[in-house]
């Protein structure tokens, strides 16, 4: 087929089935009361430059077909998602300008497995790309930007790769991966979403790295409800909420971030949230009137904090307040505008091994903290001088337990 024009009122424009090859090219299908295309049944289909829009069900649906191509195709302006893709297998997507459709651009469910790759995805009326129940795919180099929810939505156990995209402008988080999603997230540039940069919730586990997520009108990173992740050597920064939160039991492991110039804390990690931070930078946070700590410990969270470079945050290095526990060890916590380490409201974490020098106000606080453990920190510097810890009838502190170096 070329340069047809196909109108269906009632049902699907095309359809390809049962083993069948079509190549279609510079077609026009517009306004069909179904679908445009729906290939399907083993078949297969060439799809090239061609106009679909404006129809009631997905502009292309795609169910247990073998080797469709979809390449240099405007999808536009329809009443369901863009493409939906079931279950099949050699499917390619590519430099394709798929916008305003009123559901998702790209659906990816029941183990499908594409390549989408260098198209424009945009102005959808729910998400991006969605990834569901086992689908996969290797999402490569799209620009993905002004969808109304996520961007880029993984749940269900969906397992993709999201590899060097831009993904931005979102009306909500720019990845979202929920309901025991994974997936690689690997390479991508995350900025300006309206919401969070990547949401973790609902036992997600994916594994996050070398991307930047940067000026989101959120967190940069958020991560609840039992999440995990593998987060590491990413770029977070300019964030207009916390660079990275961990809360509601998640537990993820943080690794050789840089988590920069956050407006509220560099790191928060809150309601028995746990994890593992080790090799971090947490850096500038909140300077953009958020008065922000590097690294915030609250109400029963308890994680393991071991060699990161805490520095020039607006106020504490580390805060542990209200009955937060974890261990605190072997960081370097230097010029913070108010104290190194905090320790108060009941906080009850171990602090050993770290290097506390040049904060503008102690290097060590205590108070109202009589279940921390201290020890073996290294001082200088500070402005206030190297520790304070009180002790009276009402605040009964650790003081038998602090070494010498403490003091």
């Amino acid at each position: 087929m070329e340069d047809c024009n196909v109108k269906s009122v009632s049902g699907v424009g095309i359809v390809v089935r049962d083993g069948a090859r079509l190549k279609a090219t510079r077609c026009i299908v517009c306004r069909c009361g179904q679908n445009g295309f729906f290939i399907f049944g083993k078949g297969g289909a060439i799809v090239d430059s061609c106009d679909i829009c404006e129809n009631l069900f997905p502009g292309i649906g795609i169910d247990g077909s073998v080797e469709t191509i979809v390449r240099r195709c405007r999808i536009r302006h329809g009443k369901g998602d863009g493409i939906k893709i079931y279950g099949s297998t050699g499917v390619l997507l590519e430099k394709n300008d798929i916008s305003h459709n009123g559901r998702v651009g790209i659906a990816i469910e029941d183990g499908a497995n594409p390549i989408v790759r260098q198209n424009a995805i945009h102005d959808s009326q729910s998400c991006g790309i969605s990834i569901l129940k086992g689908g996969k795919g290797t999402i490569e180099g799209n620009d993905i930007y002004s969808n109304a929810h996520p961007n880029v939505y993984i749940a269900k156990g969906a397992d993709p790769v999201i590899k060097g995209n831009q993904i931005h402008h979102g009306g909500s988080c720019g990845i979202t991966c929920v309901e025991e999603g994974l997936g690689t997230i690997h390479e991508n540039e995350i900025f300006s979403n309206l919401s969070v940069g990547i949401y973790l919730m609902n036992g997600a586990n994916p594994k996050i790295s070398s991307n930047e997520i940067r000026d989101s009108e959120g967190d940069g990173i958020s991560i609840c409800f039992a999440a995990k992740g593998v987060i590491k050597d990413n770029i977070i920064r300019g964030n207009s909420g916390i660079g990275i939160l961990i809360e509601s039991e998640a537990d993820p492991t943080i690794a050789n971030n840089h988590v920069i110039d956050s407006q509220l804390h560099g790191i928060k990690i809150c309601h028995n949230g746990r994890g593992t931070l080790e090799g971090n930078v947490i850096r500038g946070s909140g300077w953009n009137g958020g008065g922000g700590s590097g690294i915030v410990l609250t109400t029963g969270s308890s994680p393991v904090i071991i060699g990161n470079e805490i520095e020039g945050n607006a106020t504490h290095g580390i805060l542990s307040i209200d009955g937060a526990g974890g261990r605190i060890e072997k960081n370097t916590v230097s010029e913070n505008q108010g104290n190194g380490i905090t320790l108060t409201r009941d906080a009850k974490s171990t602090i050993k091994g770290n290097v506390l020098r040049a904060n503008a106000g102690y290097g060590l606080y205590l108070f109202q903290a009589p279940n921390a453990v201290i020890g073996q920190n290294q001082m200088a510097n500070n402005g206030k001088g190297d520790m304070r810890a009180f002790k009276d009838d009402d605040v009964l502190t650790n003081l038998d337990r602090l070494s010498v170096g403490d003091m």
